[in-house]
């Protein structure tokens, strides 16, 4: 992403440079992703993989702003779910 923001091309080319970054981290993040039987694991981290790909388009692009927003908004729901998953295994197993 560095390269094309530095380089002189026109929008259209930016994007697509883009589109092929995010989707490149999509397929590995997709790879992350286990079903065992009847639950499925990996879904945060994929989520949490292509959220990374983003706060690195927005830096290279110098958007900080966004980079932080996108990495506090990734922190907090991480903690969340966390907690929300915490819960609901402790009432599962009484």
């Amino acid at each position: 992403m560095l390269v094309a923001a530095q380089q002189t091309l026109d929008v259209a080319s930016q994007s697509r440079i883009l589109v092929g970054v995010m989707t490149g981290i999509g397929f590995i993040g997709g790879g992350s992703i286990i079903k065992e039987a009847a639950t499925v694991h990996g879904t945060a981290t994929a989520a949490s993989l292509w959220n990374m790909g983003a706060i690195g388009a927005a830096v290279a692009y110098g958007n900080y702003g966004l980079a932080v927003l996108l990495s506090i908004l990734n922190y907090l729901t991480l903690f969340v779910m966390s907690l929300i998953e915490t819960k609901f295994k402790r009432d599962g197993d009484a």
